[in-house]
């Protein structure tokens, strides 16, 4: 196999991962098409290159495990030079926020107990997830000496549909709170999230034909609605090409027969036809080529796996030496 066989399904064209200044990344995608190996890898990847890194999970996911921590909570913990690993829990990012509007540990406790408040905040819309947001933004604004103590976070966010909420909360909870430090926060968190010079949304599909109707769905939501700077997309578990056109074609003239694994090559073959119409697809819909990840047999968790899509990534950025 060729070095431009193996690379994806239009060599010609190079498909760039738009890192520079950015301080925070949020990764989403459908369910189950790998945006936490995603996040991960990408976290490796920057942090290789020299940044310090925060990798942070909204609700418990793999990234803390990819990355080789033991556990992760509400406190960054770092897993390897330059790296870190964070969870965030909505339930407990209240508390903390309670804690520090309060200050006093007793009215706090006791606001937090209370039945009333806690049908409020269930009902409130946007909360949790500008509960989120003000964690994140407490990360990106923390400093050590003359410096942040994080050059970038980058975030394992929900799947598609609970994404959405999360990145349009300051509008959400912007018509209700239009004045006082919430009112401001909202603000902040609208000008953080809309500034391309420092937030980038990156969308993960898999080369299948409802996950890439689904991502471009979710990227006409983000650039079009919410008006926010969305990358490349990447499509991960593309499968390899394991047939030239010379092959490809004597499997043609052996269609009658129907040894298994005739059957199984045939099969590749059309894998891989399909997956390329949905590149095609996707290329087509957001105007610019996709961002292209191997299908890896052995998962992420794998030996070298992470570091494999990590080189991609890095490739893609322009991070790799």
């Amino acid at each position: 196999m060729t070095p431009r066989a193996s690379r994806g399904y239009d060599p010609a064209v190079p498909a760039r991962l738009p890192l520079s200044s950015q301080r925070l990344i949020v990764v989403t995608g459908k369910g189950g098409v790998g945006k936490s190996a995603v996040t991960a890898a990408l976290a490796r990847a920057t942090a290789r290159a020299g940044k310090r890194v925060l990798a942070v999970e909204v609700g418990r996911g793999r990234v803390g495990a990819l990355l080789g921590a033991a556990r992760t909570d509400g406190e960054p913990r770092r897993v390897s030079p330059g790296l870190w690993a964070a969870t965030i829990e909505p339930e407990e990012a209240l508390g903390d926020f309670v804690h520090g509007v309060l200050r006093i540990g007793m009215l706090a406790r006791r606001l937090l107990q209370s039945t009333s408040f806690q049908v409020l905040a269930a009902a409130a819309p946007g909360l949790a997830e500008y509960l989120v947001l003000h964690k994140l933004a407490g990360w990106l604004d923390a400093r050590r000496l003359s410096r942040h103590t994080y050059d970038l976070v980058i975030v394992d966010a929900p799947a598609s549909g609970h994404s959405l909420p999360l990145l349009e909360a300051p509008r959400t909870l912007g018509a209700l709170a239009r004045l006082g430090p919430v009112a401001e926060n909202l603000r902040r968190h609208q000008d953080l999230l809309g500034d391309p010079a420092r937030t980038l949304v990156c969308l993960v599909t898999t080369p299948e034909e409802l996950a890439v109707r689904e991502t471009i769905e979710l990227h006409r939501e983000l650039v079009l609605r919410l008006m926010l700077p969305v990358a490349p997309a990447i499509v991960n578990a593309l499968p390899p090409r394991r047939f030239d056109a010379a092959d490809q074609e004597i499997l043609e003239r052996l269609a009658d027969d129907d040894h298994p694994y005739l059957v199984a090559a045939r099969f590749q073959i059309e894998r891989r036809r399909e997956a390329a119409r949905q590149v095609s697809a996707l290329r087509r819909a957001l105007g610019g080529m996709p961002i292209r990840l191997p299908f890896l047999f052995e998962g992420p968790e794998a030996p070298a796996g992470l570091d494999r899509l990590a080189d991609e990534l890095a490739t893609a950025a322009g991070l790799a030496a």
